[in-house]
């Protein structure tokens, strides 16, 4: 299977014609992270937009606790309303886990944002493309066009993710 075959898949790059995919093509670089191993932690810099070709990357936050906190760890649990574990390093969420052809990363370097927000964990052996934040700016700037397709896709996806965190938030505070 060739690079752009493979590119094909990214749902990231969905709506893609050819020519779009040869430049994405020249802007990834194809990282492999083992089972365990941080793909990046909270507070550290940036580097651009990562996307799953093969594995899975669990997205997590580590929680300060108090005891109202651990009360109401055990509400969200008991209402399977968000998954939140206790780990020897302390609480944390889990925000999601993400598996071949998905995608993490866009919303910091679209806000610009110098620092992550969440650690990100390859829990399985793992390959990733990475689109540099600055190779993601080049692409922005050298075709327009093809950024408000890759736009079109983080839109859509953030607004799914923002109706299943209303639903969720919905199910903890009244329980439906």
């Amino acid at each position: 299977m060739t690079l752009i075959d493979d590119l094909k898949r990214q749902m990231l790059l969905e709506g893609l014609d050819d020519e779009e995919y040869s430049r994405v093509a020249g802007a990834v670089e194809l990282l492999r992270v083992s089972k365990g191993d941080p793909v990046f932690r909270e507070n550290e810099p940036t580097h651009g937009v990562y996307m799953v070709r093969s594995g899975e990357v669990e997205i997590t936050k580590k929680l300060p606790i108090d005891l109202k906190t651990k009360m109401l760890i055990t509400v969200r649990n008991t209402q399977n309303c968000c998954e939140i574990r206790k780990t020897p390093y302390g609480w944390m969420q889990i925000f999601s886990k993400l598996i071949d052809g998905q995608f993490f990363g866009e919303l910091s370097v679209i806000e610009g944002k110098k620092k992550h927000g969440a650690d990100a964990d390859a829990t399985e052996d793992t390959e990733l493309y990475l689109i540099s934040s600055e190779k993601f700016a080049e692409i922005e700037t050298s075709s327009p066009a093809t950024m408000l397709k890759i736009l079109r896709v983080v839109a859509r996806v953030s607004s799914k993710n923002m109706r299943y965190l209303d639903k969720q938030l919905l199910r903890l505070l009244i329980g439906i």
